[in-house]
């Protein structure tokens, strides 16, 4: 795969989707790409939050405790700041309960749901690290599941690692000790795809345990064949859509906190350099002949590309240009050179009326076509005469940088002028590099 340039990466990171409808954690940049979806709709749902930094603090480990936290969370749609779990402090089915001080309402709910069930000799240990199989047992069993005990004795975990698999839970969990303590960010993995994927179970001695089917409505909710726990008791669901771009996203939408969240589908391939078809194969992992549809700098597909092994130029990818390889199509995002003419700072009139700051553009761009709204609202200060970089869809300015790094590569443009420290070349202009 390509490596990406300083100037453009920086560029493009303006364009992330990270997170489009809630706010992001500051150390979201740390957060496993695997998990970064069920971080963010965790945290949209205000199911599993953060801390009051502002990080999430994906790689540190998790109490038994704060997993009861969130069990219970789910279970009884309970997410109010000052909650019902105080009811429950006095349920004390544990010996070691007596320092579990705010948890014990968390934990005596799930004690007496049978979500939690303890250690053998008795004790719950709230404080101590709970392991990838502990998390899986708790939230299975509010599913529907160890109706017989399963999750009980010897072979307990590895019952646990069956019916997580058969239920999709472990889909995107790969090389994790399961044994080991879990980490923030596995625990929200876990929960995230239980309640999102894997269907509600009822059990009976006759046919064992059989997925959960309604098509029916109950307070003004719908349930669904194959009802999972999130959409049951939050309305939890997603459907595909797409940027500005035309890159992929996926919309999860639910009943509480923020709504909504939307997660960037991540690419197969990633490019800032001329790639060859031979390259996109190969680091695409897609077969040949496979036809994508290609988006560049719009969410409208403006033709197909093939899949192919040959050393041909792929005519897609190119210095400057950040291609994106999906399963189902190839998106471009140009980068271009322009000059800023003005720039407003944000103002506030003595109404408390507040206007935003934005920048003025020259509408000569280097190597765009077609029509441009050169103003720019953006939160960064730029002066007159500015050389910077910008990306553009459908007609709209969509992200801009200072052109100050000569590793940065311009799109359309031949020779050597490519190059950031070329600007008079590019533009004409006598301005520094």
């Amino acid at each position: 795969m390509k490596k990406l340039l300083a100037m453009v990466l920086a560029l493009v990171m303006t364009l992330s989707l990270a997170v489009s409808a809630n706010a992001a954690f500051k150390d979201a940049d740390k957060v496993s790409a695997d998990y970064s979806e069920a971080v963010a709709v965790l945290n949209g749902m205000g199911v599993f939050k953060g801390y009051e930094d502002g990080s999430f603090q994906p790689q540190g480990n998790i109490t038994r405790a704060e997993v009861a936290t969130i069990i219970y969370r789910i279970y009884t749609q309970d997410l109010a700041k000052n909650d019902k779990s105080g009811l429950y402090a006095s349920y004390n089915k544990f010996s070691d309960m007596n320092g579990a001080g705010w948890a014990s309402g968390y934990i005596g709910y799930c004690a007496n749901a049978a979500l939690v069930k303890g250690y053998p000799n008795g004790t719950f240990q709230p404080s101590g690290k709970v392991t990838g199989y502990e998390v899986l047992a708790m939230i299975l069993r509010a599913i529907g599941y160890d109706q017989n005990n399963e999750f009980t004795g010897a072979d307990w975990a590895l019952n646990v690692a069956k019916y997580a698999e058969q239920a999709g839970v472990l889909k995107n969990v790969k090389g994790v000790d399961l044994n080991a303590p879990a980490t923030r960010e596995l625990v929200a993995e876990l929960l995230f795809r239980a309640i999102a994927v894997a269907p509600m179970v009822t059990y009976t001695a006759a046919f064992g345990y059989q997925t959960v089917s309604f098509n029916t409505k109950k307070d003004n909710k719908f349930f669904k064949e194959n009802e999972t726990l999130g959409h049951k008791n939050f309305l939890l669901d997603s459907d595909d859509a797409e940027d500005i771009w035309g890159r992929p996203t996926t919309k999860w939408t639910y009943d509480v906190g923020d709504k909504s969240t939307t997660v960037e589908v991540e690419a197969l391939a990633t490019y800032t350099e001329a790639a060859k078809n031979c390259d996109i194969y190969a680091d695409s992992g897609l077969k040949k002949g496979t036809k994508l549809d290609v988006y560049t700098n719009s969410k409208t597909s403006d033709g197909t590309y093939t899949v192919a092994d040959n050393k041909d130029d792929s005519k897609q990818a190119d210095q400057g240009r950040l291609t994106l390889v999906y399963e189902d199509r190839l998106v471009n995002i140009d980068t271009y050179l322009a000059e800023v003419t003005k720039f407003v700072a944000e103002k506030t009139d003595s109404k408390g009326h507040t206007t935003s700051a934005y920048a003025i553009v020259d509408k000569n761009v280097h190597g765009y076509k077609g029509k441009l709204d050169t103003k720019f609202e953006t939160k960064d200060e730029f002066k007159a005469d500015d050389m910077v970089l910008v990306t553009i869809a459908n007609g709209d300015i969509q992200s801009m940088v200072k052109a100050e790094s000569k590793n940065a590569v311009l799109t359309n443009v031949s020779g050597n002028s490519k190059n950031i420290d070329n600007i008079q070349k590019v533009k004409g202009l006598d301005k520094a590099d």
